[in-house]
């Protein structure tokens, strides 16, 4: 397929993985072991100079977005919540993995732990023109589970793609985060079979004190399976309006969260969710279908593609041509009103371990690759799900 014209304002930060030979992975994937300190350096080491670009374009968008300077944006966010004091005491171990992409980036630690804020910043800034599509089912004929998503992002941050496999310690499984550089994780699976995925839900209520989104999906991902990280998930006070779907072999859940608290979808064995509430208790606010639109101007549009699609995934666990159709909104493309696009895509098989395939770039231009679980071979290349 051709691709739309970028932007002129938001080019690509480098060249995406698309372009580049191989399997696309180009250096983006990151081996990462031991405490968060010893993680954050080996990200801040191995991506500084995509972190450094990343963050140049992340600067120079604030003072597009909100007319002000980054350094005075990034006071006044973090004097006018409570984001920080939060994560350090309840998550001090992904804390210190912030601070430490910072030094070893070199790249000021106040700044670093706002860009892991990216939710957050899109409540505070009261602007926010991106989505994201899940849709996760149990494969007809067969045991397993199956789980993607496709993660759309400002314009402004394609070609920073990179994914995180990060060793267990005994505790945590093994875990692989497809993210941003300078970022802790956007979505993931680890190597029990859990895998999360999410979509931004702006029309829900959010506070200025609470648990990030990023930090909130890598807790999930330290979970062996969806019962005990369901637990975590409904416990911990949230900052931003959020869905998140995490599934494993016994099963798929799903719930709406906020900082007014969580619903849960039903229990079913499909999955599909964009970036508006199927089930939030509210009508008030998740009815408010204009209020809705003006967030996320296509969230139905691509919600109907999902479930037309669902029948298709369900008979052969392929997410793959779904997730990569441009043609009916689910792969997202640029357009003169909106600055953002499908930044990557992930299909998780919730095999034992599971079976990954990413695009790192938009799916519809993108090679898809095959991820395993160790370093041996190329890319760890693990073999397709059947």
């Amino acid at each position: 397929m051709s691709a739309t014209p970028e932007d002129p304002a938001h080019p690509p930060a480098a060249p995406g993985p698309s372009d580049s030979p191989g399997n696309g992975l180009c250096g983006r994937l990151i081996d990462m072991s031991g405490d968060g300190a010893s993680r954050g350096a080996a990200h801040g080491e191995e991506l500084r100079d995509l972190i450094a670009d990343s963050l140049d374009r992340w600067r120079a968008d604030i003072g597009r977005r909100t007319g002000d300077g980054p350094r005075a944006y990034v006071r006044a966010f973090l004097a006018s919540t409570g984001f920080v004091k939060t994560i350090a005491s309840a998550s001090p171990d992904l804390y210190q993995e912030v601070l430490a992409i910072a030094a070893a980036s070199n790249q000021p630690a106040d700044d670093m732990l706002v860009y892991n804020m990216m939710d957050e910043q899109w409540r505070f800034d009261r602007k926010s023109n991106t989505g994201c599509s899940v849709i996760g089912t149990a494969v007809r004929n067969g045991p397993d589970f199956v789980l993607g998503q496709n993660m759309d992002l400002p314009l402004s941050m394609d070609g920073s793609q990179a994914v995180l496999r990060i060793a267990g310690d005994g505790r945590r499984p093994d875990q692989l985060v497809l993210t941003a550089a300078g970022l802790i994780g956007l979505l993931g699976v680890n190597a029990a079979g859990l895998a999360c995925c999410v979509n931004t839900l702006g029309i829900l209520p959010a506070a200025a004190t609470g648990m990030p989104v990023a930090f909130i999906v890598r807790e999930v991902l330290g979970h062996r399976d969806a019962v005990t990280a369901a637990g975590y998930l409904t416990s911990v006070p949230h900052a931003s309006g959020q869905h998140y779907a995490i599934a494993d072999r016994h099963g798929l859940h799903s719930y709406e969260c906020s900082a007014r608290g969580w619903a849960a979808g039903p229990r079913r064995d499909e999955l599909v969710h964009t970036n508006h509430p199927l089930w939030w208790p509210d009508e008030s606010i998740a009815g408010d279908v204009a209020a809705v639109r003006q967030i996320s101007p296509t969230t139905y549009q691509r919600l109907q593609a999902l479930r037309a699609g669902l029948d298709r995934v369900r008979a052969s666990g392929d997410l793959e041509t779904l997730l990569s159709s441009s043609s009916d909104g689910v792969c997202v493309l640029p357009t003169p009103e909106r600055a953002s696009a499908t930044f990557c895509s992930a299909e998780f098989t919730l095999t034992s371990p599971p079976a990954v395939r990413v695009a790192l770039g938009r799916p519809d231009r993108t090679v898809w690759t095959n991820l395993g679980w160790t370093n041996s071979g190329p890319a760890g290349a693990a073999p397709p799900p059947p």
